[in-house]
This record gives structure tokens, C-alpha cells and sequence, in this order.
């Protein structure tokens, strides 16, 4: 946690920020805290630490810069461990014994929902980072991930064209996987294309054999993998002792597979994400310099990381406009703001509260862990049928 430490003072830039008009900032306590409910251990521990990574490195570029409203960032850190029960338990903890101003974090749906049944009827703020099915809707939901019309429409016609015309699916066995086939055969149908297989694993699955079989069997063009953490490990390495041949569209990333997987297994494979490394962009260049001073020099930072991190800079913008950390005075603020992110610029939209992502196909270099960009789409804003708030 970063240690609490109390910098206004009488001049200097938080005197300038009370006159313009942010009393009930500077009346408040001598911190903004920050409420995170990270997978530090369970299915999800492979990408917490890079999340988690992600929220201190903006934290502390803020607090090297002036802070918020002149009022150093404090993080309050919960290990949900990748479970309902522990996300509900962390979530009530920081709201009503931490006293935390906005909650972020969460990686897997179950964590998300349940994190959110708790937000929701406090009406406190919970920016939640992943790319994930869609669905939630609450004014105190805040998405600066991707819906699967963001992640998934685009890369479509490009499957069709580049990869092939027939998909077979293998997943984890919850929402995000279920909703996001859903949303491929839509997708991939429009395009001429067809899915024709989906076969869905429960969390600790050891032996995917079976679906390599169907895979040998069906032969499919492309193969897409929704199989998620330390799972993937175990499918990944299994998929490539089967010498399964075409194309695998997998949610892996640089840190995913250089942290968990021998080099060179991932070596091929597509997924299409909002964040890349190999993003050439002078905000990015700077992202990961900064990331890898603090935390070491061959770190990687992936898609999910760096939309932890635009959430807290988002968060900031919003309650320095708004004058405030009431939730309502950040919300509304909120989609005034424009953040120049690693990725890109990006904002909120004012009617979904969910955030205009990149879209990005990644394809995995020979090494197995850095990926080139195979295709930008641009920015896609969202488009959710299932929200207005």
C-alpha cells in the first residue's frame, strides 16, 4: 500500500486548485482513496500482478504531480482471490471500513458481478478494467475495457479474409466466454463465415484432449481459444503436443506468455486487444519505460494493465473538472474529459459509461511473447442496446 502522507500546503498548487473552486476536495481527508480489489492469488493471480503493477504506476505519477486536487493518492489493496465470495467480502471491507472514494479493479466476470452487487447499492463509483461479454449496466459502473463489439465485430471480416471460414471454439465455462461466442457466430456469420463447434471446460480442467480431437476431427480453418488463466497454461502447452495446425485466436498477451509458458509456444497466435507494446506512439514509448523503472527492466504490460491505469488517470481528470469526489459530481464529469492514453486517446461515453477503445489485432512474434499489430480498426465507440444511464 502506498504509505499515507499528508502535501497540502498553504501556497503552491493546492491553494491555486481551492480557488478555482475545490473546497469540498480540500475540507476532506488529506488523501483521495483508492479502493483495489485485485486476483493476487487463484485462476486470475498470472494477470493481477500486472494490474495491480499498472494502478501503482499511475499513482504515483499522480502524486509526483500535485496528486488530485493537490491530495496524494493512497491505495487500498484487497486480494480478492479470483473468487465471488472473497470479491463481495473485499468490496464491502473497503467501502465500509476503508472509507475508499472509487473502487477499481476485478479481472474475471464473477469477480466483476460480484464486486458490483456490492457498488451498486452504495452507490459508490467501480471502474472495472477487463474486456468483458457486456451486460452491466449501472450508473456507478464505470467499463474502460472492451464490449464484444468493440473487441470482436471489427477482427470478423478480417478472420474471414486472412484466417478462414470456419471457427472452432473451446472456453472456460462462464459469462464472458459465453456471451463472446455468441457474439462471434453473429459476427462471423455475417461475413459468410461458420461456427461449427463450442465446447466449454470448467475452471481447473486438466485435460483438454478432447477438444484436439474434435479439432482433428471437425478441421476447422481457425481455432478460438476462451480458455483463461493458469487453464490456458495447460491448453496452450496441450494444443501444441497435439501439432494442431491452423490458426489459434487466443486472449494471451506479452506478460501472459512470458510469465506463464516455455518461449516460442505462443508463436502465431492472434488475439485481438485495445493495447499493445508494440504500439509506436510516443505516450506508449513513455508507458513502458516508466513501467519497467519501477518494476523492472523485462517486464511486460499487457491490455488489461493499461486499462487499469487509464482508469485511475480518467478518475483523476474527472474529480480535478469536477472539484469534488462526491460520485455523482466525478460522474458527471467524467465524459467531459479526454485522456491521452498508451493506446490512444480515449474517453467515456456520456450514455453507457463504458469507455471508446482501440481495436487492435496482435499477432505473436516468433518468440512467443511480443506480438506485432496485424491490423488497426481505429477507435470503436460502444454501442450497448442493453444500457442508458
Amino acid at each position: 500500500m502506498i504509505s499515507r502522507r499528508t502535501i497540502l500546503k498553504s501556497g503552491g498548487a493546492a491553494a491555486a486548485f481551492a480557488m478555482v473552486g475545490a473546497p469540498s476536495i480540500l475540507r476532506a481527508a488529506d488523501t483521495v482513496k483508492v479502493g483495489l480489489s485485485i486476483p493476487i492469488t487463484g485462476l486470475q493471480a498470472i494477470l493481477g500482478e500486472t494490474l495491480l503493477n499498472c494502478y501503482k504506476l499511475a499513482a504515483a505519477e499522480l502524486n509526483a504531480a500535485n496528486g488530485i486536487g493537490g491530495r496524494q493518492v493512497e491505495l487500498f489493496i484487497e486480494d480478492n482471490q479470483t473468487t465471488t465470495k472473497g470479491s463481495i467480502d473485499k468490496a464491502r471491507k473497503l467501502i465500509n471500513e476503508d472509507k475508499v472514494d472509487v473502487i477499481m479493479g476485478t479481472i474475471i466476470s464473477p469477480e466483476r458481478s460480484a464486486t458490483l452487487s456490492v457498488t451498486s447499492k452504495a452507490k459508490k463509483l467501480f471502474f472495472y478494467p477487463t474486456n468483458f461479454e457486456g451486460g452491466e449496466c449501472n450508473r456507478y459502473f464505470v467499463a474502460t475495457g472492451p464490449i464484444p463489439m468493440q473487441q470482436v465485430d471489427p477482427m470478423m471480416p478480417w478472420v474471414a479474409e486472412n484466417l478462414g471460414k470456419t471457427i472452432y471454439i473451446m472456453a472456460s465455462d462462464y459469462a464472458w466466454p459465453q456471451k463472446m461466442t455468441e457474439a462471434i457466430t453473429a459476427a462471423y456469420e455475417k461475413t459468410g463465415g461458420k461456427i461449427i463447434g463450442a465446447d466449454y471446460y470448467p475452471f481447473g480442467t486438466t485435460d483438454f484432449g478432447p477438444a484436439f480431437q474434435k479439432i482433428k476431427s471437425l478441421k476447422p480453418d481457425v481455432v478460438w481459444s476462451m480458455v483463461v488463466g493458469n487453464d490456458a497454461v495447460t491448453q496452450l502447452k496441450q494444443y501444441r503436443s497435439f501439432d494442431i495446425k491452423q490458426p489459434l485466436i487466443a486472449p494471451l498477451d506479452e506478460v501472459f506468455n512470458k510469465d506463464a509458458l516455455p518461449p516460442g509456444v505462443a508463436a502465431g497466435t492472434y488475439a485481438p486487444q485495445p493495447y499493445w507494446m508494440a504500439l509506436d506512439n510516443p505516450v506508449n514509448k513513455k508507458f513502458i519505460a516508466s513501467f519497467r523503472e519501477k518494476f523492472g527492466k523485462e517486464k511486460m504490460v499487457n491490455g488489461i494493465g493499461e486499462a487499469g491505469y487509464n482508469g485511475l488517470h480518467l478518475y483523476a481528470l474527472a474529480a480535478e473538472k469536477a472539484g469534488s469526489l462526491r460520485d455523482d459530481d466525478v460522474l458527471k464529469a467524467l465524459p467531459t474529459i479526454e485522456f491521452d492514453a498508451p493506446q490512444g486517446k480515449i474517453r467515456v461515453d456520456a450514455s453507457n459509461n463504458h469507455t471508446l477503445c482501440h481495436s487492435y489485432v496482435g499477432k505473436a512474434a516468433p518468440d512467443g511473447i511480443s506480438y506485432e499489430i496485424a491490423k488497426d480498426f481505429g477507435t470503436i465507440a460502444p454501442v450497448t442496446p442493453y444500457c442508458k444511464v
